[in-house]
């Protein structure tokens, strides 16, 4: 006797749906994860320009890196400076709560941090 295999109807909608669902996750955390690169990248950017610099000028230099990289939630005062050891150490915080559907909500908490042996 020959058995069928395969999907039934049934189970390609659980797939489907299963597949719509990590879709929709997936839409909702990668802007977050694409702004925490972007981020992380332009501490490494302010940091090589010198770690001489002041905190007014580090700020001022991490919010025209924002600028251009389009950054609109997060300012150069949400940025941590930390000079201890010889090492300025450059922070910034980023959270996100994104809606996913009805009642339910996702938390997106990351920290961008870039560091740097002091100038002597």
């Amino acid at each position: 006797m020959n058995h069928q295999r395969g999907l039934t109807l049934i189970s390609l909608l659980f797939l489907l749906g299963l597949a719509m669902a990590a879709a929709l996750v997936s839409f909702k955390v990668i802007p977050a994860y694409i702004d925490y690169f972007t981020i992380k990248h332009s501490l490494e950017s302010v940091l090589a320009e010198g770690t001489d610099q002041s905190d007014a000028d580090l700020r001022k230099t991490m919010d025209a890196r924002l600028n251009v990289n389009f950054i609109q939630d997060i300012t150069s005062r949400d940025m941590d400076i930390n000079r201890d050891n010889g090492t300025l150490t450059l922070t910034v915080p980023i959270s996100r709560k994104e809606h996913l559907t009805g009642g339910i909500s996702l938390c997106v908490d990351l920290n961008a941090t870039a560091s740097a042996p002091l100038k002597q």
